[in-house]
């Protein structure tokens, strides 16, 4: 087995407990998630529609020229104009419609009053002061029953010269207020009946506000105001998961049991055992790396009889000899032979043979001589 394989087998036997409760929790997890995924997935809520409904309600309005002029022919019809000329077109005449939507059956019945607003207000940091209020009527009496998707229509019409007059005038009576005047068209809109099955009971203010200047008012208009809702139900429905968890979990659980079936077995028949051999020549190869920046590799000659040789059991002591005499290590490019020499000294060190590979006649001699 080459040195690699050898690695693997002293890692593995090094960390067997670690190695095998890890391959034990990879088994357990996927015993976990093929068990939900296969055998009881559960159950889990989750919230359906199974109504929903909408609403609008909006102004338009127009105004027709009473007071002819160059620009304004007699007659015209001005249409949701944002300034009108107060002279030119007096009255606004407009329409407050309101429609709803809904996705089942549904009857309700619409009653709208439109009303004309006059107050006195300030802005203040909490909100709005209002000094006065006054509302009369427009439009009242307007009762019709709405299916769903139909459109109710209610006329108004209001001379905005007169009402700018008498905002002032209320106001005087309130010893003029420091307030803001405003004149608004007010549809107070109330709903009765059944929508999507279910009772309702409600009102809604609908506002149209109007700025009057010294010869011309404009019309602030908002836009349709909408409002809409929907009514869920929560049921219990079995889970589902996706293919990395179907697929997955049972991977991971045969996996896992497979490969700690293997590592037993493999310490039990000694199949991941490490030879003396081959522990010797790992921790060589092992300290051969690690120190391999004081080992030059190079021809060792024979030396006079004179010198003293010694031998040494392990590379590390070699090394530790090479650092004390501040030499070189020299590995002998014929047999690998490690040595140091010192001058009248020379200290060697054979490195164990490689299990497995070939070796010559000398070489097996050295062997069994140690």
């Amino acid at each position: 087995m080459g040195l690699l394989g050898r690695e693997t087998r002293r890692t593995v036997v090094d960390n067997y407990e670690l190695l095998l409760i890890c391959l034990v929790a990879i088994a357990a997890a996927g015993g976990y998630l093929t068990y939900t995924g296969h055998v009881a997935p559960g159950t889990e809520t989750t919230t359906r529609q199974v109504s929903s409904w909408q609403s609008s309600g909006s102004f338009s309005h127009n105004a027709t020229v009473r007071n002819g002029t160059s620009a304004f022919p007699e007659g015209e019809v001005l249409e949701d104009q944002p300034v009108y000329l107060r002279k030119v077109a007096p009255v606004l005449d407009g329409v407050f419609a309101y429609t709803y939507s809904a996705s089942n059956e549904s009857d309700l019945t619409a009653s709208a009053d439109i009303f004309v607003q006059y107050r006195s207000v300030e802005s203040t940091q909490n909100g709005e002061l209002v000094y006065w209020e006054v509302k009369r009527p427009l439009t009242q009496d307007t009762e019709r029953s709405l299916a769903t998707d139909e459109r109710m229509a209610v006329p108004f019409s209001l001379n905005v010269s007169r009402a700018a007059e008498t905002v002032r005038r209320i106001d005087s009576e309130h010893g003029q207020t420091s307030g803001r005047l405003e004149i608004a068209v007010i549809s107070e809109l109330a709903l009765s009946g059944t929508r999507n099955g279910r009772s309702v009971d409600t009102a809604r203010t609908y506002r149209l506000q109007i700025i009057p200047s010294q010869s011309s008012y404009r019309v602030a208009n908002a836009g349709p105001v909408t409002n809409g809702g929907d009514q869920t139900v929560e049921t219990q429905v079995e889970k589902s998961y996706g293919p990395l968890w179907m697929l997955g979990g049972p991977a991971l659980l045969f996996g896992g049991l497979g490969c700690a079936a293997a590592l037993v077995y493999g310490r039990m028949t000694d199949y991941l055992t490490l030879t003396d051999a081959e522990c010797r020549w790992l921790v060589y190869r092992s300290a051969r790396e690690e120190y391999d920046e004081w080992i030059t590799v190079g021809r060792a000659d024979p030396v006079d009889d004179d010198i003293w040789t010694t031998s040494v059991d392990s590379l590390v002591g070699l090394v530790d000899i090479a650092i004390d005499t501040d030499e070189r290590i020299i590995e002998s490019d014929s047999d690998s032979t490690l040595i140091v020499y010192t001058g009248d000294r020379l200290f060697r060190y054979e490195p164990p043979p490689e299990p497995g590979a070939a070796v010559t006649a000398g070489d097996s001699g050295a062997e069994s001589s140690d």
